[in-house]
């Protein structure tokens, strides 16, 4: 789909220049650059040097005409909602505290098996890298037990132990 090259005037490329010459942020120095560059040579051109899609390239002058220097830097995103309410983050919470249950029963967490009771119990399945993100923004840490070797012997330990 051809588009009209009206948006790259000479004007445009001297306002980029000279915003250009102000800045030191990589990614608008590269935008401002093919700016400058796609009003001399084809966005097709442009877009296979800095390895974007040519509408890519587009949008960067269609923000930099409509919002000048400010258009090109990347915009804020918003957060994700939590899948799960703010009372079932608590009663998690209280399940890895209390090392229990949702029944109640004494449980070693893991975070699969942790993954897994929030699946059967609220129907909600998260990831296990977003739920170690969040029990660590809680202040919480799933116990690992040391790694213990089958041939290890026990007696030799504890008195290693004891005696140093």
């Amino acid at each position: 789909m051809a588009r009209p090259k009206s948006i790259f005037s000479s004007e445009l490329a001297m306002r980029a220049k000279a915003d250009l010459d102000a800045l030191d942020h990589h990614g608008v120095i590269q935008k401002l650059r093919a700016i400058i560059s796609a009003s001399k040579v084809s966005t097709t051109i442009v877009a296979e040097v800095l390895g974007v899609a040519a509408e890519t390239v587009w949008r960067w002058a269609k923000a930099y005409g409509n919002d000048g220097v400010e258009g090109l830097y990347p915009k804020p995103r918003k957060t994700k909602r939590s899948k799960l309410t703010p009372a079932q983050k608590e009663d998690v919470l209280a399940w890895v505290d209390e090392r229990r249950t949702p029944e109640g029963k004494g449980v070693h967490w893991t975070l699969e098996r942790l993954r897994q009771a929030i699946a059967d119990e609220f129907n909600v399945t998260l990831g296990i890298n977003t739920i170690w993100v969040w029990l660590r923004k809680e202040n919480r840490k799933i116990k690992v037990p040391r790694p213990k070797h089958y041939k290890a012997d026990e007696v030799a330990q504890e008195d290693f132990k004891k005696n140093s």
